[in-house]
């Protein structure tokens, strides 16, 4: 057993992980990631079948290219921006049934002007919905992370009311829909990639549907090559800057001394050792349930763990077609949410059932068609392509069959959806070459997350326990990073998630810091209040 000293030890390759050692390693900190598996990335990787790129999990970035916009300030800090190439979706999505086949566009305007169109009668609540969702994106894009000087004034007017809102008066999606629009099909259109986040709009948080789809109506991307280019890029700046990743190495526990973490130990499956690094912090990249069941002594744990909930996991079918699908099918989308006209129309109300009581093959799903962009997954000149179908599904679904029932079961569920796609794309059967599928089975046996969710808890609070578990109360500098703490799940969430975490260790909260935030704020409101009661007064003795 060796000792080894570093600033910030990191649990896991995610991409909170990655984006919180890149930082760190940018400003001089000495880190080291251990990775389980024998590649970095978590969800964010990709992997070879036939000489084509399996992308694992991204299907679209929301990225605005704005100063406010989060990440395009960490991929501005990080210089990420010359390491990967963005590529632009051609439209948000399209809708089939039997009877509906509606494309819905990029930017605000085009898909409001679209969807007057189709429901003209709903042209009211249709801006209320769109104006919703850029305001959310207006305040969230505020959201003072950095603290930066005119933050702590303006904070107060932009984003305190925002926040106050969500702490004491938070609506639920379903609510919020119910409120403005009538129409039960318009409704489940307006929330049809719901599964990228959660099974029940009346559970689903307002705030986490209007900040994730107030950018992809605007500026969804993928990244070319896959997100591995990504987890690349980042690992690439931690190793540049003097940090270490090791894979192929599976942490065992933290090491605790009183109530303080001092480092971990991992076992080495390549050198099959056991070894002991010190650390003056520990960041966690993993689901923080394991970290207290599995990682820590007795006596550590977190309570507030026990009252939240697992989100919903996903299946999916990857498969590779003998020609490109874009020019079999020139004008398809992107990505296509494939549903039937009976559950479009149902009472929107239904959905606070989720899709559990629905057999897998039967549920909603998406077909992501990435030959529909320059993806970079198919190699220059191979006229084949790559797809997948996919949509919700839960570990216990899977997790008790034997290894025979498992293999049949994925069959049986692919080859119905393959059905499915086939009543929209004739032809779509006979162009496979190959397929295989994931499950919620094969997530947590890559990535371990517990109920095979890449999601992280329930996305339906905001800035309350579940998601304010950024630092862990019962251990001093132990951090998390991942989808399953603030901001919440999804690569956005992540990549946020190890940038906080980042700056939690390089700008720790002081007393003075918070008096000053006070003082600047109080400044703030009377600025505000003066701002908007002056004109009122002038208005008066005119």
């Amino acid at each position: 057993m060796t000792n080894y000293k570093y600033d910030i030890v990191i649990i896991g390759s995610g991409l909170g992980g990655l984006t919180s050692g890149a930082y760190l390693a940018k400003q001089g900190k000495k880190v080291l990631v251990l990775e389980s598996h024998n590649i970095v990335g978590g969800c964010a990787t990709a992997y070879k079948r036939k000489n084509v790129k399996f992308e694992v999990g991204l299907h679209e970035l929301d990225m605005a290219k704005k100063n406010r916009e989060m990440k395009h300030v960490i991929f501005s800090k990080l210089g990420l921006y010359d390491r990967v190439n963005l590529v632009q979706l051609p439209q948000t999505w399209r809708i089939k049934t039997e009877s509906t086949d509606l494309v819905i566009p990029e930017g605000y305007e085009n898909a409001i002007n679209t969807l007057e169109k189709e429901f003209p009668e709903e042209k009211e609540g249709i801006k209320k919905y769109f104006a919703g969702l850029s305001r959310m994106m207006y305040m969230i894009r505020r959201v003072p992370y950095d603290l930066k000087f005119w933050d702590y004034f303006f904070f107060p007017v932009t984003t305190l009311p925002m926040i106050l809102y969500q702490l004491f008066k938070q609506k639920n999606t379903g609510d919020v829909l119910d409120s403005i629009i009538k129409s039960d099909k318009l409704k489940r259109i307006l929330n049809i990639n719901i599964t990228y986040y959660h099974q029940n709009p009346y559970e689903f948080t307002w705030y986490y549907h209007a900040c994730a789809q107030g950018a992809y109506y605007n500026s969804a991307y993928f990244i070319k090559g896959g997100s591995q280019n990504l987890s690349n890029a980042l690992a690439d700046i931690i190793k540049e800057n003097g940090g270490e990743i090791k894979v192929s190495s599976e942490v065992k526990k933290i090491n605790v001394k009183g109530n303080i973490a001092e480092g971990v130990t991992y076992f080495d499956k390549r050198a099959k050792e056991e070894v002991t690094v010190n650390a003056d912090y520990v960041i966690a990249n993993a689901a923080p349930q394991i970290v207290y069941d599995e990682l820590l002594p007795k006596g550590y744990e977190d309570k507030r763990l026990k009252k939240l909930k697992n989100s919903v996991s996903l299946y999916t079918v990857y498969i590779i077609f003998k020609k490109k699908f874009s020019e079999l099918y020139p004008n398809n989308a992107y990505s296509t949410f494939i549903t039937t006209e009976k559950t479009l129309n149902t009472n929107f109300k239904e959905d606070a059932k989720g899709q559990r009581h629905i057999a897998v093959e039967d549920r909603n799903f998406v077909f992501v068609d990435y030959s529909a962009i320059d993806s970079g997954l198919v190699e220059e000149g191979d006229n084949r392509s790559f797809a997948v179908l996919t949509g919700p599904s839960f570990l216990d679904e899977w997790k008790d069959l034997s290894d025979e029932e498992y293999k049949a079961r994925k069959k049986e569920m692919a080859e119905k959806l393959i059905d499915r796609a086939e009543q929209h794309y004739p032809g779509f059967r006979d162009n496979i070459e190959y397929y295989e599928v994931a499950t919620p089975k094969t997530i947590k046996r890559y990535i371990k997350t517990p109920d095979g969710t890449p999601y992280g808890f329930v996305q339906d609070t905001y800035l309350k326990k579940s998601r304010c578990v950024r630092v862990s109360p019962t251990v001093k500098n132990l951090h998390f990073a991942s989808a399953w703490n603030f901001p919440g799940g999804g690569f956005t969430g992540a990549l946020l998630s190890g940038y906080l975490a980042a700056r939690n260790i390089l700008f720790p909260l002081k007393p003075y810091i918070v008096l000053r935030f006070l003082l600047c704020a109080a400044v703030g409101t009377a600025i505000g209040t003066a701002y908007q009661w002056i004109p009122a007064l002038i208005n008066l003795f005119k």
